[in-house]
């Protein structure tokens, strides 16, 4: 893993970027997590409640709930709720969890499908049935953000297929039924490789990107030059669509050569801290430094610290934890300067980093 000097060099550029040019109407940066749960009762449990108070420890402001509908394969046309999708009252009582621990709440819906498929090449028989089916619950979960406080909504999750030209007019009617339901910002979280197909980001707060770019260096030096090409496509979306670029997932496996397929879960190389570390450290320093990056949501935070030798995405208990720690604790600016104009801003946030470094 690169030194404690690079770490802090991530640290810094994400702060001066995240204060100078995070839209007026953010209250700070959006740093945090995903936290997903696949039950129906496992954001209403006790261990729930104490993994979001460990969650705000870290200086995160945020958290991601992410609430599960299913299809049966990528043809099916009838996205619904199973006994793995957090019910209603689990959802409610996760999100005052949350926000009792401090934290702000993303609810950010998902579809995963039955037979394990990839929801981005979902595409089924009958569309039209598909998005009534979606329409039903996307609202109910909608009102449901609005009546908890949730900050921020997410209209829909990785749906390449989905995002295509002849389904934009039934996303613009979702996104303007959602905006009479939840008064407060809205994305959709696109895949990293079709974010710039979607055709209506105008109609949304931000360009929201699962941000799972592949890079063939393991080193940080030549992931920051492959990541460099990246960030001039996500940051050409967002500026398109005049809109700040939100990353609403950002993940990678501890395993050998996870750099190259961040986001596959799957076993399929060594144990390897470090290109977890490394990877998260080089792409907050890289698209930290672009004017449009309003923030980032982990990929993932999980009710308990990994155990020795475990190669998930689970980031608790590995050095990434430590990179991010970094950031959100620095990036929590002083109540003294938070009204102060925005290069004072960020000389006493840096300031503050520099004092945590020593």
């Amino acid at each position: 893993m690169s030194g404690y000097n690079a770490r802090m060099r991530a640290v810094f550029a994400c702060i001066l970027s995240l204060f100078c040019a995070a839209p007026a109407s953010a209250a700070e940066p959006l740093l945090g997590f995903n936290y997903p749960v696949w039950s129906r009762d496992g954001y209403g449990s006790a261990a729930a409640a104490a993994s979001l108070r460990a969650l705000a420890a870290t200086g995160a402001g945020w958290v991601a709930l992410t609430p599960t509908l299913y299809v049966k394969d990528r043809r099916d046309s009838a996205p619904a709720p199973t006994e793995s999708t957090p019910s209603d009252d689990s959802l409610r009582a996760a999100i005052r969890a949350a926000r009792a621990a401090g934290l702000q709440v993303v609810l950010k819906p998902h579809v995963d499908l039955l037979d394990g498929g990839d929801r981005a090449w979902l595409s089924p028989r009958d569309p039209a049935r598909w998005f009534a089916a979606y329409r039903a619950q996307i609202l109910r979960y909608a009102a449901l953000a609005h009546e908890e406080g949730c900050g921020l909504f997410v209209v829909g999750t990785e749906l390449s297929l989905l995002t295509l030209p002849q389904h934009w007019r039934a996303w613009r009617a979702l996104i303007a039924e959602v905006r009479e339901v939840y008064p407060g910002p809205l994305t959709f979280a696109a895949n990293w490789h079709s974010a710039a197909h979607v055709g209506f980001w105008r109609e949304l707060d931000y360009v929201g990107i699962d941000g799972y770019y592949p890079v063939a260096a393991a080193s940080p030096r030549l992931m920051r030059a492959e990541l460099d090409v990246w960030a001039l496509e996500a940051e050409a979306v967002a500026h398109a669509a005049g809109r700040p670029l939100l990353f609403t997932e950002i993940g990678i496996a501890s395993q050998r050569g996870a750099q190259r397929r961040p986001w596959d879960y799957r076993d399929f190389g060594a144990v390897d801290d470090a290109v977890q570390a490394d990877y998260f450290e080089t792409f907050l320093d890289v698209f930290g430094r672009r004017a449009n990056f309003a923030g980032m949501l982990a990929w993932d935070w999980e009710d308990a610290p990994a155990p020795p030798g475990d190669k998930s995405m689970n980031l608790r208990g590995k050095p990434a934890l430590h990179v991010l720690e970094q950031v959100f604790h620095a990036a929590r600016q002083p109540p003294s300067v938070s009204h102060a104009p925005a290069a004072a801003r960020v000389s006493a946030v840096m300031e503050e980093a520099r004092d945590i470094a020593r």
